[in-house]
């Protein structure tokens, strides 16, 4: 059984030409980075812990604390706990600073997948093309006779477009659920900056 569906997915492959190995690539790429970034968010979320907990946590157990939260969670407190100030306002600045720059992170490859999905059936119509053109070089010189030369531009041509789609489609739904997650996630850096603050407002600061 297995047998027989790797031989049939080799057949397939080969039929698409050399496009089918960019396009080989891109599915790797893609589907490598989709599943790495859902484990992220999933882990994430699992780990993630309220402000004032967090707080508690830090200063009784840092280093507990280090290895059981995200590392977004964990870089917003630990920077903010050693750097913060009297100023509340200046504790407001310097915690939008840091949820930014967390925010890029959590977005870091989800533009990279979408890109890799959208590119996947452009190499398709690019194989399409390229089997089009082998068929009428080979109608010019044999004329319509020759039905297994022809068979194989026209097979290149619609395998290429075929596999183009078969990656861009789940490619695309991958990255807006990657990009909604993110958002989410975003949205809970921003919450968590705001309960940071405010439990943190009006405690002594301590500097060891």
């Amino acid at each position: 059984m297995l047998h027989d569906l790797a031989e049939r997915l080799t057949t397939h492959f080969q039929a698409g030409g050399e496009i089918m190995i960019p396009l080989l690539l891109i599915s790797v790429g893609m589907w490598t980075l989709s599943i790495v970034k859902f484990r992220r968010f999933l882990q994430d979320k699992r780990r993630e812990i309220p402000p004032a907990e967090c707080i508690s946590v830090f200063k009784d157990k840092g280093a507990i604390c280090k290895t059981g939260l995200p590392l977004w969670q964990w870089d917003i407190l630990s920077q903010y706990m050693q750097n913060r100030c009297d100023d509340p306002e200046l504790n407001r600045e310097m915690l939008e600073s840091m949820r930014t720059r967390q925010g890029t992170k959590v977005m870091r490859h989800i533009g990279t997948i979408l890109i890799l999905a959208a590119v996947a059936p452009l190499l398709g119509l690019l194989g399409t093309v390229t089997g089009m053109i082998s068929t009428f070089d080979v109608i010019s010189t044999f004329g319509t006779g020759n039905a297994r030369a022809l068979a194989s531009g026209i097979s290149e041509a619609l395998v290429t477009t075929q596999s183009g789609l078969v990656i861009a489609v789940p490619g695309l739904l991958l990255g807006s659920l990657l990009y909604r997650r993110a958002e989410k996630t975003k949205t809970r850096m921003e919450l968590f900056c705001i309960g940071l603050q405010n439990a943190t407002d009006g405690q002594s600061i301590i500097r060891e």
